[in-house]
């Protein structure tokens, strides 16, 4: 029993302890900038006239409210603008909160809409709303400094270990349910899908050679494997600093093969992103710093009297 209460004691101050806010303000700026590469497509669609009362829909549940084409329209528009202010951080909790709803509406207005790469943006975007990632690297931070202001620099870390623990929970997810499938552990799926993107994997910047291999049923095979033991490896790997680093390398090199073998909307941009909350703040901390003191004059040197 003590040591129980020990534990959540430990809990609760790891998560209500200040810390700065420079690894979150670092993923709002990314994870704006991914918002708005969601939500301006479907906003363009929307303007043209194609929106979602012409398509298939299965709405969660029957009381969800469904807005014309016009507001509907106007709705994503704001969503937009709103992304773009909280990644640039204006206004950044009434900005942030803004594109969180505009994403949610969007995700929950039918089954169809629903996509890991979505749900995860909101998950993402819900998080951030909850959290002061404005206080750094902000437009609203130079006001404040201006107006001879500062903006409080820590905030509790609770957030922070919400975002990581979604992080992680996203890798850890999809590499257990390709374990357990037969069909993605074995190449087939993985397979299947690069060769209905055959064109797009031919145009792309990949040596012709790579994309051959990429196309080869054998490779799959191999492939579908190490990608789903990459997967775990990264979801565990990033909890414990000495395996961090590797961790962090093999989601990056996960995500760019992805965005050079299959269509998967934002997700390799989203999972780059939210990826900067495992740095430590004191990694933006240096780099402003170099920033600054290269931008500072040299004082200027004094100048001796002469001797009489």
């Amino acid at each position: 029993m003590n040591r129980a209460i020990t534990l959540l004691r430990r809990a609760d101050d790891a998560l209500a302890r200040p810390v700065s806010v420079r690894s979150i303000a670092m993923v709002r700026l990314l994870v704006g900038a991914v918002g708005v590469l969601h939500l301006t497509p479907i906003a363009i669609d929307a303007a043209r006239g194609d929106t979602f009362h012409g398509r298939f829909r299965r709405p969660y549940v029957s009381w969800y409210p469904e807005l014309d084409p016009t507001p509907y329209t106007l709705l994503l528009v704001v969503g937009v603008a709103a992304a773009c202010a909280m990644s640039v951080g204006l206004v950044t909790r009434v900005a942030t909160v803004a594109a969180t709803t505009v994403v949610g509406y969007h995700l929950f207005l039918s089954t169809t809409h629903v996509h890991n790469n979505r749900a995860y943006l909101f998950a993402a975007l819900l998080v951030l709303s909850m959290s002061r990632c404005g206080n750094a690297f902000s437009i609203d931070a130079r006001l404040a400094r201006r107006a001879g202001a500062t903006l409080d620099p820590d905030a509790p870390a609770w957030p922070i270990w919400l975002l990581r623990f979604e992080c992680a929970v996203v890798y850890g997810a999809s590499g257990l349910s390709k374990l357990v499938d037969p069909d993605w552990f074995g190449g087939t799926v993985t397979w299947a899908r690069v060769t209905s993107q055959e064109a797009m994997v031919r145009s792309s910047v990949l040596p012709e050679v790579v994309a051959d291999l990429l196309l080869d049923r054998s490779f799959h095979s191999i492939a579908a494997t190490l990608v789903v033991l990459t997967e775990l490896f990264i979801a565990v790997g990033l909890w414990w600093r000495r395996t961090r680093p590797w961790a962090v390398a093999a989601a990056v090199a996960f995500h760019v093969m992805i965005e050079f073998s299959a269509e998967v909307q934002v997700f390799s941009y989203l999972g780059l992103a939210v990826l900067v909350i495992w740095a430590p703040p004191s990694l933006w901390a240096g780099r402003v710093q170099m920033f600054h003191n290269r931008r500072m004059p040299s004082a200027p040197t004094s100048v001796s009297a002469p001797t009489p």
